[in-house]
């Protein structure tokens, strides 16, 4: 049987679930300042599982994110986020992880996983205190070119193109 949940910790859930979807939207729309300030100063950031770094603090990982990710195209979504409340500023938090990333000559990678993350209260904000990424899942298709240069595809995209263009009111 479920137990009610005071109202202090759904809000303080539903808080941590917007932050968590400004970290997506502003990292990949490449907003490194406000994807900055979803970040506590002093973030401890593992990516060692998925063969990247271990980065501390805020403007370390931006910056780190800024040299990997600044050219190219990425999409990172979080789902199923399952956020306990510990106190009333302290929380921890998993998200099932799926990512999408596209090079400047259109190769992709990508694949699947989890984020394991803490949540601070800091003053009258959450942050992310720390973010362990896992992989479960990488797409074999890595090496694999999204677009084709052939006349054919540039053929068939124009004409689903203009099919679109017909459908809209």
């Amino acid at each position: 049987m479920e137990t009610a949940v005071d109202p202090q910790t759904l809000q303080a859930i539903n808080v941590i679930e917007s932050l968590k979807a400004r970290y997506f939207r502003t990292l990949d729309t490449k907003d490194w300042s406000a994807f900055g300030t979803a970040l506590a100063d002093d973030v401890d950031v593992d990516a060692t599982a998925l063969g990247g770094d271990r980065v501390r603090g805020a403007s370390n990982h931006v910056a780190a994110l800024q040299t990997d990710y600044g050219d190219r195209v990425t999409v990172h979504h979080g789902h199923m986020p399952e956020i306990e409340v510990h106190t009333p500023a302290a929380a921890t938090g998993v998200w099932a992880l799926q990512d999408l990333l596209i090079w400047p000559d259109n190769i992709r990678g990508g694949g699947f996983g989890h984020y394991h993350e803490t949540y601070t209260l800091d003053g009258d904000r959450w942050r992310i205190s720390s973010t362990t990424l896992t992989r479960l899942y990488l797409d074999p298709t890595a090496a694999q070119r999204l677009f084709r240069s052939s006349q054919r595809y540039r053929w068939s995209i124009g004409r689903w193109a203009a099919s679109f263009r017909r459908r809209r009111p």
